[in-house]
């Protein structure tokens, strides 16, 4: 188990990327040391050469439509639009068409009852959510239910195979409202070592073997009565959600910092959300990306009737977020059609097709990534709501061990109850001039016009 107490100066990325805020082809640092070891929890924060960017970094293919095609909705009220014939280049998330159709709701979601567009109009008529026939091309169909007041409806989402789908959970209960800066309700269980093996090799820790994924769930899934909104987690480099021995271990006394997540990985789980996270320890390589294939495989689960996860899962309703390599791995599907929110945390890279609202943290005295280059990244972000949080005093890692009053657990809890639950008591966090975090003296908000609501 992950120890709850600050480890060294907490969890820093051995792979320095020192131009998180460039995009594209990556160039080879010259041969920087690794300071004790360079891993991610490296108290004496060794210094790091290796490559800079990811070779990979900023090619998800084209965007979802723009704001002004009728984009897919905060989903905290209504539905997505459905496609009118149109096709995106991204490869993690197949077809969807440019979205005029359907109505979105607006970013305070509750009382707002959204509609779903009707299908392409070469498509023929397909029933909730599912393609239209071949003669048409890949056309959504009739929509997502309409969103409940207060909740984060049931919208279409786009499915594994590009199609246009509607979760199978349907009738949950709307979200109540929770206190971020707590425990949520619910009992944590972990599904260790599932799914499909995923990443690239050699992997810094693993070497060529593979790894599966952990899932951290609400314990009382299948009677819960809720529909259980989707997060995928992206690991740092050299890390992990937690300790997976013999390989990824935390040893302070021999310098090893695999495995230090847990704190937020349980967090999120007993507030409702069902977090998938890759064992892999490079989160910013392959094809596809370990947390897409994560990510694909659980949604086939969510309609496999042998599955535990068997109409439990709000498909409709996916975010990511990840740390170090892994928020720059996140910053790299930001285009990907399924999610409606998303969140990096101390890295980034250039961002293509952001289509959802983005949170980003720095933390104020972090020497490996710093907040520069998250704060370019944030500035880029003009058509969604997006916020930067440098909490001052935070280093690359400490952030993971301040428990749920820390200002890390208790904005992600916020932010994605906000945008994939509907909580709309939980806006207060982020927006308005005197928005709850705007206020509060650990931290240096910024945020762009569309966060002033």
């Amino acid at each position: 188990m992950i120890q709850t107490r600050r480890l060294g100066t907490g969890i820093c990325l051995a792979w320095l990327i020192t131009a998180c805020g460039s995009g594209g082809n990556g160039s080879s640092g010259a041969g920087g040391s690794v300071g004790k070891g360079g891993t991610t929890g490296n108290p004496t924060g060794g210094t790091t050469g290796g490559t800079t960017g990811n070779p990979t970094g900023g090619t998800t293919g084209g965007t979802t439509g723009g704001s002004n095609g009728g984009t897919t909705g905060v989903s905290n009220g209504g539905t997505t639009g459905n496609s009118n014939g149109g096709t995106t280049d991204n490869p993690q998330g197949g077809k969807t068409g440019t979205q005029t159709g359907g109505s979105t709701t607006p970013p305070t979601g509750g009382s707002t009852t959204g509609t779903g567009g009707t299908g392409g109009s070469g498509g023929g008529t397909a029933t909730a959510g599912t393609t239209g026939t071949a003669t048409g091309g890949k056309s959504g169909g009739t929509g997502g239910q309409a969103g409940k007041p207060g909740s984060g409806g049931q919208a279409g989402g786009t499915g594994v195979d590009g199609g246009l789908v509607v979760s199978g959970c349907v009738g949950g209960k709307a979200w109540p409202t929770a206190n971020p800066t707590a425990a949520g309700p619910f009992t944590v269980a972990a599904d260790k070592g599932v799914g499909p093996l995923a990443g690239y090799t050699p992997d810094p820790i693993y070497g060529d073997q593979q790894q599966h994924f952990n899932i951290y769930r609400p314990k009382d899934l299948a009677t819960s009565g809720y529909c259980h909104p989707v997060l995928v987690w992206a690991n740092g480099h050299t890390d992990n959600p937690e300790p997976n021995p013999p390989l990824c271990v935390t040893d302070s006394a021999a310098n090893k910092w695999c495995g230090q997540y847990l704190p937020m990985m349980n967090h999120l789980a007993s507030h409702g959300f069902v977090v998938i996270a890759s064992l892999s320890t490079t989160t910013s390589k392959g094809d596809p990306l370990p947390t897409i294939a994560g990510l694909d495989w659980l949604l086939k689960q969510a309609e496999d009737s042998t599955s535990p996860y068997y109409h439990r899962l709000d498909t409709a309703n996916i975010g990511q977020l990840g740390h170090s390599e892994g928020a720059m791995s996140t910053c790299m599907v930001a285009s990907e059609p399924r999610y409606k929110a998303l969140a990096s945390i101390c890295g980034t890279t250039t961002l293509k097709g952001v289509h959802t609202p983005f949170l980003f943290f720095c933390g104020g005295k972090d020497t490996v990534v710093g907040c520069d280059n998250p704060r370019t990244a944030f500035l880029s972000v003009t058509d969604q709501p997006a916020i930067l949080i440098d909490e001052l005093n935070s280093d690359h890692g400490s952030w993971v061990y301040q428990g749920a009053k820390g200002v890390s657990l208790s904005m992600a809890a916020a932010w994605f109850r906000v945008h994939l639950m509907g909580d709309t008591a939980n806006r207060k966090y982020f927006y308005g001039a005197n928005c709850t975090f705007c206020t509060d003296s650990r931290v240096k908000v910024e945020q762009n016009s569309l966060m002033s609501q």
